[in-house]
């Protein structure tokens, strides 16, 4: 009778490495670094091509609509140029010896004037040159919908600098990971997702400044667009400072004593080291020696044996792996020393590591 044997359940394949440690194929590298550099150019070309020719003022009667045309973002002023409407004024010397040839002259000159006057009301009232936009007579010949009315030019500017700032620090954060042969796939979704949540970040910071809420006018005419660009750029370049600050001003607003009740919630800190499991060390034996804890694969952590560093590590989320051969020296002792220190911490963590006994002879031998 035939006997059936359970498969054994297979392993996944081990991920791809370069040379350098990295997840990530040649193409892959040359991938993203295209996209990269695309994202960052088109963004950048996007905020210089909207850029408006100016703001207008607080006291200036304007429509606040401007031209929506790439590299030609220009304010359509809402006020006719009623100079050309008035009559300029002529200063004509006056003497008692010309009385009556200045008199005559001045009503030649008048003639002219007035000519003059009423050929610049017909050019500034000409249909062709005027048109009501938002029920103001203004110097435009297109549609009204080829206009963009300035607070929507401010919250575009305002998501593509946050996201143009975002992508430097995603360029940066990539090209550092690669070169240190750090690069894990895991981080993809987040390269992908960050410049949008950067982007949607700078607008919420917008709004708490027009909002009043960091001593802003809400008043569009009373914004320095380089400000407002320089706080746009920063916040998708430092977005986790910029989530700080707006947590702030949320705690000041609705102050209270919170208690995180989600399970299995995310806690930022250093690496913490809790525990470690190893069979008793034998003189001239490989002892595989394993830490337990939770980041032990970010930054530096010190590790060594009775003051003897451990090179070369095998680093992992939740543990840290490495074998260790006790010296003859150390044969006699019971216990040796392990110490890991994080680069961060003030103090180092200790455990004593069991040394295996020879065994007494026998009775009679």
């Amino acid at each position: 009778m035939a006997e059936t044997q359970n498969a054994a359940p297979q392993s996944p394949p081990p991920s791809f490495r370069d040379n350098d440690g990295n997840e990530i194929t040649s193409g892959g590298k040359w991938l993203a670094g295209l996209l990269i550099i695309f994202f960052t150019l088109f963004s950048a070309i996007y905020l210089i091509a909207h850029w408006p020719d100016r703001i207008p003022g607080p006291k200036e009667n304007t429509t606040s609509l401007y031209v929506n045309k790439w590299f030609h973002i220009r304010l359509v002023d809402s006020i006719i140029d009623t100079s050309l409407l008035q009559k300029p004024v002529v200063n004509i010397p006056a003497t008692a010896a010309k009385k009556d040839s200045s008199e005559t002259d001045t009503t030649g000159a008048q003639a002219a004037v007035d000519n003059t006057a009423a050929t610049s009301a017909t050019a500034a009232t000409d249909d062709s040159a005027l048109t009501q936009v938002k029920g103001r007579t203004v110097y435009y010949k297109g549609s009204e919908d080829d206009l963009i009315h300035i607070n929507t030019l401010l919250l575009i500017l305002v998501g593509v600098a946050g996201f143009l700032g975002n992508m430097i620090h995603i360029s940066t954060s990539f090209t550092t990971f690669i070169g240190a042969g750090k690069f894990r796939k895991s981080w993809v979704l987040w390269y992908v997702v960050k410049p949008f949540t950067a982007a949607a970040l700078a607008i919420a910071i917008y709004f708490v400044f027009r909002g009043g809420f960091l001593n802003m006018s809400d008043d569009s005419s009373n914004i320095n667009i380089y400000g407002l660009m320089t706080i746009s750029l920063l916040s998708g370049l430092f977005t986790d400072r910029a989530t700080l600050k707006l947590k702030e001003i949320f705690d000041v607003l609705f102050r209270t004593n919170p208690k995180e009740e989600r399970p299995d919630q995310l806690t930022n800190g250093a690496p913490k080291i809790s525990g470690v499991t190893a069979d008793p060390l034998e003189v001239g034996k490989a002892t595989l020696v394993t830490l337990t804890g939770t980041k032990l694969n970010e930054g530096d952590i010190s590790i060594t044996i009775e003051n003897t560093p451990v090179e070369d590590p095998d680093r992992k989320p939740d543990s840290i792996s490495f074998n260790y051969t006790l010296p003859e020296a150390l044969k006699d002792k019971e216990s040796v020393t392990l110490s890991a220190k994080p680069a961060k911490a003030t103090t180092a963590s200790t455990f004593q590591l069991k040394i295996k006994q020879a065994e007494p002879p026998a009775e009679g031998e």
